[in-house]
């Protein structure tokens, strides 16, 4: 009899506290996902990417690129007064330059976005996440190697950058609740809202062409 009391009665107790854990956990996880933020420059329902400012950071992923690359020489000897002639009376000769070479370089991509209608963040703040938005470097190459040459032809050593074009989409996005928050010491006259961060989402597209690789090699021609 004793058994089956305790057995009841431990019975009833967990009936009893199932539904306070369930309650709880819901309230705990929605507190903490929501963020409050925007300026009076933002939209009530606007979307809004995360960036260095946020908790969380939208992010990129490609998704489709160009089969083919193309090569941007960002330096070429031969303006340096660096070519090389094979003479035209022997058989063949070989060619090595046998020093190195630094070179700082930087381009824009020629970036393309789309984004959401409802959306607050310039596209300028957008591109910075984007790969290889104004992208810049450097290739540092020691021309050590030799390359076999016939007669008559010219040699100048020369640096690659490789590109590929490439498109993908953005990861993650805050959604306005519609509840306003209070707005910060600095910024007085602004309107926030609280927003949810949506980590998975995909949303928007880019198209921009990303450096492959950079080498140095030689550029022969006759």
């Amino acid at each position: 009899m004793k058994t089956d009391r305790r057995k009841r009665l431990a019975g009833l107790l967990a009936l009893g506290l199932a539904p306070l854990v369930v309650l709880a956990t819901p309230e705990i996880a929605s507190a903490n996902s929501q963020e409050c933020l925007g300026n009076h420059y933002t939209e009530p329902n606007a979307d809004i990417a995360g960036n260095w400012s946020t908790k969380y950071q939208t992010r990129t992923v490609a998704v489709q690129q160009a089969r083919n690359t193309w090569q941007d020489w960002v330096w070429r000897g031969d303006k340096e007064h660096l070519t090389y002639r094979c003479p035209t009376n022997v058989p063949s000769c070989t060619y090595a330059w046998s020093k190195s070479k630094t070179t700082g370089w930087k381009y824009s991509v020629g970036i393309s976005l789309k984004v959401p209608k409802v959306f607050s963040k310039t596209l300028s703040e957008l591109a910075s996440i984007t790969p290889n938005y104004e992208r810049n470097g450097s290739t540092t190459t020691s021309f050590t190697w030799q390359i076999t040459m016939k007669p008559g032809q010219y040699a100048a050593p020369i640096q690659v950058v490789e590109r590929r074009w490439t498109q993908g989409v953005y990861v993650g996005i805050y959604h306005s609740t519609g509840r306003s928050c209070l707005p910060s010491p600095g910024d007085v006259t602004a309107k926030p809202h609280f927003y949810t961060w949506s980590p998975n989402e995909r949303w928007g597209s880019w198209t921009s062409n990303i450096a492959v690789q950079d080498y140095g090699t030689y550029h022969v021609w006759s």
